[in-house]
């Protein structure tokens, strides 16, 4: 089967607005121990005080023959929901990981997908709301809008009229990731496989367990970023950004889109409950906890009571 490849002007200045409604969007840094970065290299959600969820690609990449390698940074730290990636004060370090079953077959990666325990608590905050099988069936039939928020590139790669792909331009600070989030221009709907009819059966297989957008409008340093959608007046969160087949476009850094291909999929938070679940224990096994207890100490007339984890009488006191 052939596909027609329509090449379209790329935005040139992108410029996508910086969005803070959404209060569970964080930056992350990845750095050599001891050196603090001043530029987020991917983005999150904080799903609960000390969980973040984020991509997987940000850990791993793939080697020629398929095989996922670990190529991590030394030291992996979070800032706080919507704050500047310029602020180094508030961020917290990155003990445990939970990986999906990250893999790549010959569509691309699949279960894109990792759960973060954190040090301490980032900040109080309650539990997100994820989506189910059932609220995305509901929601795909539809077409949900679904939003994007991430700390990005936010202005295109390529100068107008030059043609993509277009490199990186690390010294061009309009080049660099977002200080603050951003959501990007355009429309993303959740939809079904007959939303791209010349899908055969094997693309469909592929896909099985991966949630399609009708598009895919993430960027560099989006990776990891919430997808979210409102469902019944209260946001939603889906899953981490999404791939596709035309990564990077809106922002230059791809070729070409290719208009009769789904432009974006990702893996739905449901299909990893058990790697929340698995942190949720990490927490629980690891946190200390403490019983307080209640003394009573005296000298001449004098009577104090004490409390704490290991209550003693001031000098010249005696527990009675």
């Amino acid at each position: 089967m052939l596909f027609s490849q329509i090449l379209t002007p790329v935005n040139a200045s992108f410029n996508s607005p910086i969005n803070l409604e959404n209060p569970r969007v964080v930056p992350i840094f990845g750095q050599p121990e001891g050196i603090t970065s001043s530029d987020a290299g991917w983005s999150g959600y904080l799903y609960s005080p000390r969980i973040v969820f984020s991509a997987a690609h940000s850990h791993y990449r793939f080697d020629n023959s398929g095989k996922r390698i670990l190529s991590e940074p030394a030291l992996v730290t979070v800032g706080k929901p919507n704050s500047s990636a310029l602020d180094q004060m508030g961020r917290v370090k990155v003990i445990k990981t939970f990986l999906a079953d990250f893999k790549r077959n010959n569509v691309g990666p699949l279960n894109d997908f990792i759960v973060y325990v954190l040090e301490r608590d980032l900040v109080p905050i309650s539990k997100g709301n994820l989506l189910t099988a059932v609220i995305e069936k509901e929601l795909v039939a539809v077409q949900t809008e679904v939003r994007l928020h991430g700390y990005g590139e936010f202005q295109d790669r390529c100068a107008p009229g030059e043609a993509p792909p277009c490199k990186k331009d690390w010294s061009d600070p309009k080049m660099r990731t977002s200080e603050l989030p951003r959501s990007p221009t355009g429309i993303m709907k959740l939809v079904a496989p007959s939303y791209f009819p010349w899908m055969n059966s094997d693309q469909r297989s592929a896909l099985a367990d991966e949630t399609l957008l009708s598009d895919n409008l993430a960027c560099s340093g989006d990776s990891g970023g919430p997808l979210t959608a409102f469902y019944k007046g209260e946001s939603v969160y889906l899953g981490t950004t999404p791939t596709g087949f035309t990564p990077g476009y809106y922002c230059g850094a791809g070729s070409s889109r290719i208009t009769d291909k789904p432009s974006g999929y990702f893996s739905p938070v449901y299909k990893h409950l058990d790697l929340i679940k698995a942190a949720e224990d990490f927490i629980k096994a690891n946190s200390v906890t403490t019983s307080k207890s209640t003394i009573t100490c005296s000298k001449g007339k004098s009577v104090k009571k004490i409390s704490g984890a290991n209550p003693k009488c001031p000098k010249g006191f005696k527990r009675t």
